[in-house]
């Protein structure tokens, strides 16, 4: 059984819409496994006595500190 995978609009940096089908599917199957990989380390945290909020804004956290790092060393 697969899993649904959602279909968002992608915009590139200019603001205009990701037009590529094979683009779109990957960013769509990516935001998928990130979506699961979540949930399913939120469900453990929670599992383990964690308190809610705090993992959410941990997450969170996580996401906002994000920097493209192809090429950095």
């Amino acid at each position: 059984m697969s899993k649904k995978i959602n279909k968002f609009i992608w915009y590139s940096k200019d603001r205009k819409i990701i037009s590529c089908d094979e683009t779109n599917k990957v960013l769509n199957e990516n935001h998928s496994e990130v979506q699961s990989l979540i949930q399913n380390a939120f469900d453990d945290a929670i599992l383990m006595g964690c308190d809610e909020e705090d993992v959410k804004e941990k997450i969170i956290n996580l996401v906002n500190n994000l920097e493209f790092s192809l090429g950095k060393k």
